[in-house]
């Protein structure tokens, strides 16, 4: 469900790790960053992003391991299965964002935006119509 006031919930592969959203999602993103790319294994990571006060690890935390990139974007993940699940920003301390993919809530969201698509990879050719940024 997608209503104010409704629970999103999800989960990393293994199912060590789960966690509740309370409130609406915000933007929806696909990010091509070489961070993004690397931690995900793919062309680019989609993450909508929540106000951190409505998150909440509902199991596992104790098997979550966090990531620093240079940047100052710290990764969450899970240390079983390697499933990333969050991200969050040094400079944006009130919102978390989360790997879309780990949601297993049905959400009615859909992408906004492609960011970072200056570090996209030549062999993706983005093609969704969607806004491009080259940078944040």
């Amino acid at each position: 469900m997608t209503t104010e006031g409704k629970t999103l919930e999800g989960s990393c592969r293994c199912g060590k790790v789960s966690y509740r959203v309370t409130g609406e999602p915000g933007e929806m993103g696909h990010c091509h960053c070489t961070d993004c790319r690397k931690m995900h294994g793919a062309a680019f990571a989609t993450y909508v992003g929540v106000p951190r006060s409505g998150f909440a690890w509902a199991r596992g935390e104790d098997q979550l391991t966090t990531f620093k990139v240079e940047s100052g974007t710290i990764r969450a993940f899970c240390r079983v299965c390697g499933s990333t699940l969050t991200s969050r920003i040094d400079s944006e301390p009130e919102n978390i964002y989360i790997a879309a993919g780990t949601l297993d809530s049905t959400i009615a969201k859909k992408p906004e935006y492609n960011i970072w698509v200056r570090s996209r990879v030549p062999w993706f050719e983005i093609r969704d119509g969607l806004p491009q940024k080259e940078t944040y």
